[in-house]
């Protein structure tokens, strides 16, 4: 048989427990992998790509013992999860008042009055006096 039969077949005799074990193993396993390639450490560059396909082994035999499809396997229950702590709830924040800025206003250019003719200004003098007597 190939080495990936062998496996398969390895993983396929272990129980649930068993399992979770091992694949909390090789995940911290490409961890330790990654982060010698990293750091130049690594001689084997396939040893990476080795290591995920053990996880994606082991995975495909939980998902099969999960969904039934091996059910003499499911002797010992699968571990339950560990309730994550529920975080505490917070007043949501008030969100800060935005500054208002103002719409540009061109630069206050002073306006030059023209003078009235002389004409309209004497006639709104003449109608001033009438106006008093």
């Amino acid at each position: 048989m190939t080495k990936q039969t062998d496996a398969l077949h390895e993983l396929r005799r272990m129980t649930v427990a068993e399992l979770d074990e091992h694949l909390s193993k090789q995940r911290r396993r490409l961890f330790e992998v990654r982060f010698q390639q990293a750091t130049g450490q690594v001689e084997n560059h396939r040893q990476v790509r080795e290591i995920r396909h053990e996880i994606a082994r082991a995975m495909t035999v939980k998902i099969e013992i999960e969904r039934g499809l091996r059910p003499a396997l499911l002797e010992t229950p699968a571990p339950r999860p560990v309730a994550a702590k529920p975080k505490p709830v917070r007043a949501p924040r008030a969100k800060p008042a935005r500054l208002e800025v103002p719409a540009v206003v061109p630069a206050a250019v002073p306006v030059a009055e023209t003078p009235e003719p002389e004409e309209a200004v004497a006639e709104t003098v003449d109608a001033q006096e009438d106006v008093d007597e």
